[in-house]
C-alpha cells in the first residue's frame, strides 16, 4: 500500500470514488455546449450523426434533466448507459437507427373498419380523468422513492382487474437490479402470428424540482399519468370488448424514464439481444396538455419510423374524427421511443403539441390536471386513446 493510499484511507477518503461517482451518457450534440455550461465541465468524448458521448457524475444526472427541459423541452433527454463500451456502441449503431427511421417493418394497412369503429366508439374520457387523478395523489412516482414502487403496484392491480376474465392475458413485473421502481408488462398473447410483437408503452415515473426528489411532490399529472391514463383506457376497451389480436400486444409502464430512459433501454435491449420480432412500438407520453392551437396530435419524426408515422396520422383521418394532426421534433433521447430505435425497432411518439408549446408545469408540483389545458379533464386525452384502440386493431389483426 502506497502513502498515498493510506492517507485517503486514513483521511476515510473513497480512493474509487471519481471513478464509481461516474457514469456515461449518449446526449443530442446540439446540447453539449449547455450541458457543460450548466454541469461541472463534464467530458464529450466522442460524436457521430449529432449525437454525442459524455461522461458525467451520476450527482449531476438530475440536473441535466432539469436543464434538457428548461432549455430543450425535452423529457428525458439523454440515455445513461451501462459502460462507456456500451455509450459508444450507440455511435456504431447509425445504420441500425436509419433501418429503423426509413423501412416499413409491417404492412401498413387499414381494413378493419367494422371492429375498428366499434371499439374506438367504446372510449370514454372518464376513466382517463379517474386514472390521471389517482396517480397523481401519489406524493411522486420517483424510480427510486417507495411512493415510485407503490404507483406501479397501483397500476399492475387495476390492469389485472380489467383483464379478469381473460386467460390469454398476463401482467407482470419486470424488475431492475438497480433501483426499486420496476416497470410493467401487460400481454395480450396472440393466435395466429404470436411471435410478432406490437407494443404501446409509456414511462410510469415522475419528478419535481432538482434535488431530494424522493420527498418532492410531483403529481405528474401531464408528465406522464396522462399518458399511462390513455394506456389504461385503451386497455379497458381491448378486455371490455373481448378484443383478440392475430399478433401478440404488449403494453408497457416504464420506470425511469426521467433520469436517462433507463426502463425502456434495459427492455429494448433485452428484446433486441433475443431476437425479438417487434413489428410496430408507440410511445404515450403526455396526451392530456391541449398546447397547440391548430395541432391536436403531433408525430414526433427525429428517431421514429416514417411509414409508422404516416400510417397513424391515416389512422386519425379514418377514425379519430376532428381531430387535427402534424409534425414535429423533439431531439435525441426525449422520451423512451429512443430506446427502441436505438435498437433497431419502428418507433413512433404522438405527442399532445409541438415541443415549442409543450407544457411549462412538467417536472414541478404544478403538474396537474386543473392546469393541462383541458380544462381539468382528460378531453384531450381521449383523442389519443381512440388513437390508440384503432392503432392496435389495425396492427394487431
Amino acid at each position: 500500500m502506497n502513502k498515498l493510499w493510506m492517507i485517503l484511507c486514513i483521511l476515510g477518503i473513497n480512493a474509487y470514488a471519481t471513478v464509481e461517482d461516474e457514469v456515461y451518457i449518449t446526449i443530442g450534440s446540439d446540447a453539449v455546449l449547455s450541458s457543460q455550461k450548466s454541469l461541472n465541465a463534464p467530458k464529450a468524448l466522442k460524436q457521430s450523426s449529432g449525437i454525442t458521448v459524455m461522461k458525467v457524475k451520476k450527482s449531476e444526472i438530475e440536473s441535466l434533466s432539469h436543464l434538457m427541459h428548461e432549455k430543450f423541452n425535452r423529457c428525458g433527454g439523454f440515455i445513461v448507459h451501462d459502460s462507456k463500451a456500451e455509450a459508444m456502441e450507440v455511435l456504431a449503431l447509425e445504420g441500425i437507427r436509419q433501418k429503423a427511421k426509413n423501412l416499413p417493418f409491417a404492412d401498413f394497412t387499414i381494413d378493419q373498419e367494422q371492429k375498428a369503429t366499434k371499439l374506438v366508439s367504446m372510449v370514454k374520457e372518464f376513466p382517463i380523468r379517474d386514472m390521471i387523478l389517482e396517480l397523481s395523489k401519489f406524493q411522486n412516482r420517483y424510480y427510486k422513492s417507495q411512493s415510485g414502487v407503490d404507483s406501479q403496484a397501483y397500476i399492475k392491480t387495476k390492469w389485472e382487474k380489467l383483464a379478469a376474465a381473460r386467460n390469454d392475458v398476463r401482467v407482470e413485473y419486470y424488475k431492475h437490479s438497480r433501483w426499486p421502481q420496476p416497470s410493467l408488462i401487460m400481454t395480450i398473447e396472440g393466435t395466429s402470428k404470436k411471435d410478432e410483437i406490437v407494443i404501446i408503452g409509456g414511462h410510469a415515473d415522475s419528478i419535481a424540482g432538482w434535488w431530494g426528489r424522493e420527498r418532492a411532490r410531483a403529481p405528474g399529472a401531464d408528465d406522464n399519468a396522462s399518458g399511462i391514463a390513455t394506456i389504461t383506457e385503451v386497455i379497458r376497451v381491448m378486455m371490455e370488448s373481448g378484443y383478440q389480436p392475430s399478433r401478440t400486444i404488449q403494453f408497457m409502464a416504464y420506470a425511469a424514464e426521467e433520469v436517462g430512459l433507463l426502463g425502456s433501454k434495459a427492455i429494448a435491449n433485452e428484446y433486441k439481444d433475443q431476437g425479438k420480432n417487434v413489428v410496430s412500438v408507440v410511445q404515450f407520453d403526455m396526451t392530456n396538455h391541449k398546447g397547440t392551437e391548430d395541432l391536436d396530435i403531433v408525430f414526433m419524426t427525429d428517431y421514429t419510423n416514417q411509414a409508422q408515422n404516416k400510417f397513424m396520422g391515416a389512422l386519425i383521418d379514418k377514425y379519430v374524427e376532428g381531430v387535427s394532426w402534424g409534425y414535429s421534433k423533439c431531439g435525441y433521447g426525449c422520451s423512451d421511443h429512443a430506446s427502441w430505435h436505438n435498437a433497431g425497432f419502428p418507433a413512433s411518439m404522438p405527442f399532445e403539441s409541438t415541443m415549442r408549446d409543450s407544457n411549462g408545469h412538467i417536472h414541478t408540483k404544478r403538474d396537474t390536471i386543473d392546469v393541462n389545458g383541458s380544462g381539468g379533464t382528460a378531453d384531450h386525452a381521449e383523442k389519443f386513446a381512440r388513437l390508440g384502440v384503432a392503432y392496435l386493431v389495425e396492427m394487431g389483426k
